[in-house]
């Protein structure tokens, strides 16, 4: 479904904030390509993010279904990363003792390659159903607890109850967040009304910083905790639990579909943030130009590199053409030997020779610092690192 440009794709407001606009980005950032040529012909497109005066959603007015690639090529997994990896351990360790999902079956919406489904389903243990476009691995053998389809879910899909409903990561890609709340309650309804977790980026964290490299035009839609909130009140999905997570970057929200969607509901935690747009979108180029300054004072002109070559690395190094980094560095063995899309620099494993040929090494995340220093540490790297 297409957006409009005069309305909120959430809560179908006309009253929008003044855009902010990020010009001739790519539209995917995470995406595997094999050449250089591949890579720097990937499409690009303005990102012109506007704020709801209503119900607070920040989404990208210029985006359109089919502009993102949702395919086997398409690959977003973080689990290659030590922090991370521990990270969805112990997340998967609260939910399955909190939700008690001993011996039950839980539904994931959008599992990707189905990592974090499979983990949880050992550690519950439990049966597990997902379902995902760039679910890329063979059917599961005969006698698994696990299922996994590689195709939108439907309601009609669903013929049992489940003890909870996933769907991590996913909103944030979707325009019609409106509608997809509105399915999220029916399929809560369809499963017999079981707790339904969404993960989903926390934009309180993304203003703070100034982290103009955490936007992508990918990421359809932007929400700070008050957003999500007022959506999912407004979409009759009742708030059980909502917390920050991975060091304030991320929000898990927990929800029953026990109510009954009303776009005029008005009850919800806290008021949205009216303004929260239009300060970052300052604060944004400001740190823009601080980091270029402090890139080529570190003498970066003589090469450097970006560790991570997920949404953030790429998104940097695309906000610096002028400055471009020699190369990005990156755990994930499937993203190693291809380039970064919509540049002509290669991606290489930590072990490459290539590390130690660089004078500066950014750090697009700070949840990995300590990791990756470690690494670092035992490549023998002389040169300096910065943490963002």
């Amino acid at each position: 479904m297409s957006l409009s440009l005069n309305r909120c794709p959430g809560c179908g407001s006309a009253v929008l904030a003044p855009p902010y606009r990020i010009v001739s980005q790519p539209v995917v950032l995470n995406y595997r390509l094999a050449t250089a040529t591949a890579a720097r012909r990937l499409r690009r497109k303005d990102i012109v993010l506007v704020q709801c005066g209503g119900c607070g959603l920040i989404f990208n007015r210029n985006f359109r279904d089919g502009d993102v690639p949702y395919d086997g090529q398409y690959d977003n997994r973080q689990g290659c990363s030590p922090a991370f990896g521990a990270y969805s351990r112990n997340l998967a360790r609260r939910l399955a003792q909190r939700l008690k999902l001993r011996h039950q079956r839980v539904l994931e919406i959008g599992c990707g390659k189905g990592d974090f489904l499979r983990m949880l389903c050992q550690m519950a243990p439990c049966e597990g159903a997902g379902y995902d476009m760039t679910y890329e691995g063979e059917p599961e053998p005969k006698g698994s607890p696990l299922r996994f389809y590689r195709r939108y879910l439907r309601t009609g899909d669903i013929s049992e109850p489940f003890a909870a409903v996933l769907c991590r990561h996913v909103i944030e890609h979707v325009p019609a967040v409106g509608p997809f709340l509105d399915d999220l309650r029916a399929i809560g309804l369809a499963c017999g009304q079981p707790v339904m977790v969404l993960e989903t980026p926390a934009f309180e964290w993304i203003a703070a910083r100034g982290a103009f490299w955490d936007i992508c035009y990918e990421h359809c839609n932007y929400f700070t905790q008050a957003s999500l909130a007022a959506l999912c009140c407004q979409h009759g999905l009742k708030v059980l639990r909502h917390r920050r997570t991975f060091g304030g970057q991320y929000q898990v929200i927990e929800l029953a579909a026990t109510g009954v969607p009303d776009a005029s509901r008005k009850t919800v935690p806290r008021p949205p943030d009216p303004a929260v747009l239009s300060r970052f979108a300052r604060e944004a180029e400001s740190e823009l130009d601080r980091i270029k300054a402090r890139l080529q004072k570190l003498g970066a002109k003589k090469g450097w590199a970006i560790w991570g070559a997920g949404a953030k690395g790429v998104s940097l190094a695309n906000r610096l053409p002028d400055l471009p980094p020699t190369l990005l560095l990156d755990s994930n063995p499937a993203k190693q030997g291809g380039f970064v899309p919509g540049l002509r620099v290669p991606i290489v494993a930590p072990e490459d020779p290539r590390l130690l040929s660089v004078a500066l090494i950014v750090i697009v995340n700070h949840n990995y610092a300590r990791e990756i220093r470690a690494v670092l540490r035992r490549r023998k790297f002389r040169g300096q690192t910065v943490v963002l």
